[in-house]
């Protein structure tokens, strides 16, 4: 039977033919669609990025733009002469924005000063003409201070909230704010009645101008009050977003709640009820977040369709593809079968392909990627891709070797890629290495590298992708973390890990470093004078100084404030370190010039040295903080290598605190009273008021040993309190002569306490004595501190009837101001004048000056430290009224004063 006549067509050498083809075309057009569903997916990656970028860094300036706010009402409270409610309001609008929920001023105050305190409120018409009539401090502790709602906005909003004792409310946090001396932050999660929901808390702490705040304890004595700014988490990072296209799925903030615990907020996004579908993706961004005294992160899940419905380029390459590998498929098979056309066949087929090729390097060319084949002796074949634009070559150039490409990398970078490709030809490996090309404008290829083994040998394929925005974006972020914004320095964290480094190499090498620990000299009175503006750009300079002074390889970093650290590595001698810190001081102490002002600053360095990694880091940052604080107390603008005489004094003088509050709390410390007599008729006219340390080892101390350590921990202003109150209570025991008056002596620190004045008169009235009774001594050194509140309180003392005298005077400033204007009734000659003034004339002139001065005032004139009686008979000559010292008698106790008292009349003044 005679086959049908149209089974001859299907011959079995086209069909072949045809089914390559179809795989070659189908082949061309899947690497076309997968490489633009590449490009797509990278595309849809990096715009979320940078939009989640974008409105992160919305974010983080709000809470900056807060921190800003905290920081100008804490300048305003310290500038402004008269911190009150109108003044808060007038400054503390809440702006148009939905998240700010409130901000307030809460103010400490004391046990004793409640009454007055409250009362002061409830007259306060400033803002509110009807005042506060039934304003009371709510829950109260007894005995101790309450930090109270004072001043707050919105005030309709939060009237409630008025008068509340916020210590008693919020004790951790409080704790927190007050010792740690620095703004605050937490997360509030807890439903509150006055803050529902979840809440940001800011807050800044502020203390009495003036008084020391370097220890807690001292942070305690001299904190006044607190800036606080309320922000609604809830409506904040919606709201950030709530301009944006972007699908959230939720936000989640990791920060810390009152107690430093870790706190996980996870909020609903603008958009979280999206429908998803089956090519939804979501996308993680977890950035930092910085807010003050904190590092907190917010991770935001982010929806993306990047499924192909939403890509027309790859339904038109699946369209043009399919219909191509039709057109070829059938067309080969019709030229196979009839042979007239192959030729043409053959050639549209290759304009075929070559035009896939070419739609191929124009998609490899959009995605900024390209590959390349290497031999074992480094040439290069199979160029595919914008490879040579990558490499920073002219296109016109002919590459042929892989040390073209090299010469344009960074040398370490090229070093890393040539070993990983001789190792590529050795053994089977798949790995990445990210490059940067520096011809040009700098920029960074992810380059991965394949190789497989063949019977040949090994084959290697190199694949680059241009990764620059990916790498910036990404160094961005690590320079926030590691970076100080304002200088460009480093910051905390980089220096610490920079140590452990530097510690590893010089404990490996034997040899030594150092760390140089630097605070600025009144940086501060800049800050509050001018402005943080000015103040930003002194730090600017400063920056640029300190990195001139040392060489690049040595690490610089600031901590915060005014405060810089400098890491010298590979030192020879202790001899190069004092060299460095010579060349800080002097450029530091060079005239900056800021606009239209020229400035002058200096430095107090601490310097710790390391050999061979020991001490660690946290020991060598203690040690040059505490060489630091010895400089500063030095005088300041200078330098101290930390060493063990150092080390020594500073455990002496902890002991020593140490010791003192348990003398305190024991009763140890006893008032010693100096008797004072009259010069013309030698009799008891008064005593002055001497403090004694009964220890139980060491005896009797005089103050002069130990009121050093008392001022600088702060203690100073209990034991004045209470040596005050042990002294009225003395007075009220003794059956006095008239006219008889007992001086205390009163520290810098407790006389300038808020509510001094009232203490000393509630203390008098406590102890039921005459006023006229007790005398307050003060320096011309401690009035000089603050001269206008100085001379309020004295005034106020005198209108009392509290007797006041100048002590040591003539060893100070010596103003004739303090003498004219200040309420003083008696001035005292320092022992050092009247001790020599009989044997040397300018002593003797300067001792006749002040009597004749003191005289021509109308005040009295005590000489002190009278040890002969050539001196006694020179002072009467003189005509000082009253002298003290060891001539007569040292100081006693109260218990000899009263003895000595029925033995003495008081002659008349």
């Amino acid at each position: 039977m005679t086959p049908p006549r149209n089974l001859s067509f299907f011959s079995v050498k086209a069909i072949p033919a045809a089914l390559l083809t179809a795989i070659i075309c189908l082949s061309v057009t899947a690497c076309l669609s997968w490489l633009s569903l590449q490009v797509t997916k990278e595309n849809v990656q990096r715009r979320l990025q940078e939009s989640v970028f974008q409105h992160h860094g919305s974010l983080q300036n709000e809470l900056e733009h807060e921190v800003s706010r905290l920081e100008s009402f804490a300048s305003l409270y310290h500038i402004s002469p008269s911190f009150d409610r109108y003044t808060f309001h007038s400054f503390a609008k809440i702006e148009n924005q939905p998240w700010l929920v409130a901000k307030l001023f809460s103010k400490k105050v004391s046990p004793h000063d409640v009454a007055q305190f409250e009362s002061q409120v409830r007259i306060d018409t400033s803002v509110d003409v009807r005042g506060y009539p039934g304003f009371h401090i709510l829950d109260k502790v007894p005995g101790e201070d309450s930090l109270v709602a004072l001043y707050l906005e919105p005030r309709q909003k939060l009237q409630s909230a008025h008068g509340l004792n916020l210590k008693k409310m919020f004790p951790e946090g409080t704790r927190r704010l007050i010792d740690g001396g620095v703004p605050t932050s937490f997360v509030l999660t807890e439903s509150h009645p006055l803050l529902p929901g979840n809440n940001i808390v800011m807050s800044m702490p502020v203390y009495e101008t003036g008084l020391p705040i370097r220890s807690e304890a001292q942070r305690r004595i001299a904190f006044s009050g607190a800036f606080t700014t309320v922000i609604s988490i809830d409506r904040l990072m919606p709201g950030m977003f709530s301009g944006s296209n972007l699908q959230l799925k939720q936000i989640q903030l990791s920060g810390s709640d009152l107690q430093g615990r870790p706190v996980a907020l996870t909020l609903p996004g603008k958009q979280a009820a999206a429908r998803e579908s089956l090519t939804t993706q979501i996308n993680s961004f977890e950035l930092p977040l910085t807010v003050p005294g904190q590092k907190w992160s917010v991770r935001y899940e982010v929806l993306s369709n990047e499924g192909l419905a939403e890509t027309d380029a790859i339904w038109f390459i699946l369209f043009i593809g399919l219909l191509l590998t039709a057109f070829a498929t059938g067309f080969v098979y019709v030229t196979v079968r009839t042979g007239k056309i192959a030729h043409r066949l053959a050639k549209d087929m290759t304009k075929a392909l070559h035009h896939s090729e070419e739609s191929l390097l124009e998609t490899q060319r959009l995605a900024k990627m390209g590959s390349f084949q290497l031999t074992p002796s480094h040439q290069i074949s199979a160029q595919t891709g914008n490879i040579l634009e990558l490499f920073g070559l002219l296109p016109s150039k002919k590459i042929e070797y892989l040390s073209q490409m090299l010469a344009n990398m960074e040398a370490e970078d090229a070093i890393i890629f040539s070993d990983i490709v001789a190792a590529a030809f050795e053994t089977s490996l798949h790995t990445h290495l990210i490059v940067q090309i520096s011809t040009g404008t700098p920029r960074w290829l992810n380059l991965i590298i394949d190789s497989s083994g063949t019977e040949n040998g090994f084959t290697l394929r190199v694949i680059a992708m241009d990764v620059t925005e990916k790498y910036l974006s990404e160094n961005k972020i690590k320079q926030l973390a590691y970076q100080d914004a304002l200088t460009g320095l480093s910051n905390r964290a980089s220096l610490r890990i920079a140590t452990e480094l530097a510690l590893s190499g010089s404990r490996a090498q034997r040899s030594k470093l150092a760390l140089l620990f630097l605070d600025l000299d009144r940086f501060k009175f800049i800050n509050d004078s001018v402005g943080h503006d000015v103040g930003d750009q002194v730090l600017i300079e400063i920056a640029q100084r300190l990195r001139s002074a040392v060489k690049t390889r040595d690490f610089i970093a600031r901590l915060g404030g005014d405060e810089f650290v400098i890491l010298v590595d590979e030192l020879d001698s202790d001899k190069d370190i004092r060299a460095i810190a010579d060349r800080i001081l002097s450029l530091v102490c060079a005239p900056m010039q800021l606009g239209q002002h020229t400035y002058y600053l200096t430095t107090s360095i601490g310097v710790a040295i390391a050999d061979s990694g020991e001490p660690n880091a946290d020991a060598l940052m203690k040690q040059a903080d505490i060489a630091m604080y010895h400089s500063k107390e030095k005088g300041k603008n200078k330098y101290t290598i930390f060493s063990t005489d150092i080390a020594e004094a500073l455990e002496k003088q902890t002991s020593l605190e140490r010791e003192l509050r348990v003398a305190m709390a024991d009763g140890q410390l006893v008032p010693y009273y100096q008797p004072q007599f009259r010069v013309s008729t030698h009799k008891l006219c008064g005593v002055e008021t001497l403090l004694r340390w009964k220890h139980g080892k060491r005896g009797m101390i005089a103050a002069k040993d130990f009121i050093k350590v008392a001022e600088e921990s702060g203690l100073i202003i209990q034991i004045g309190n209470q040596v005050l109150i042990d002294v009225c209570k003395t007075i009220a025991k003794w059956n006095l002569p008239e006219d008889f008056v007992v001086g205390v002596n009163v520290s810098s620190l407790q006389f300038f306490q808020a509510g001094f004045v009232d203490f000393v008169i509630n203390t008098i009235n406590e102890a039921g004595i005459d006023p006229h009774r007790l005398e307050i001594e003060v320096t011309e050194t401690m009035i000089m501190q603050d001269t206008d509140v100085a001379k309020t309180c004295l005034e106020q003392l005198h209108a009392y009837g509290v007797g006041i005298s100048i002590d040591d005077f003539g060893t100070g400033y010596a103003s004739l101001t303090y003498l004219r204007d200040f309420p003083v009734q008696r001035i005292k000659i320092d022992q050092r004048f009247v001790k020599g003034h009989t044997n040397n004339s300018k002593d003797q002139a300067i001792v006749k000056a002040i009597s004749t001065l003191g005289h021509d005032f109308g005040m009295q004139v005590i000489a002190e430290g009278v040890e002969t009686d050539e001196q006694l008979t020179s002072l009467g000559i003189i005509g000082c009224d009253m002298y003290q010292g060891w001539l007569r008698s040292t100081a006693l106790p109260a218990s000899a004063i009263e003895e000595l008292l029925p033995q003495f009349e008081t002659a008349a003044a």
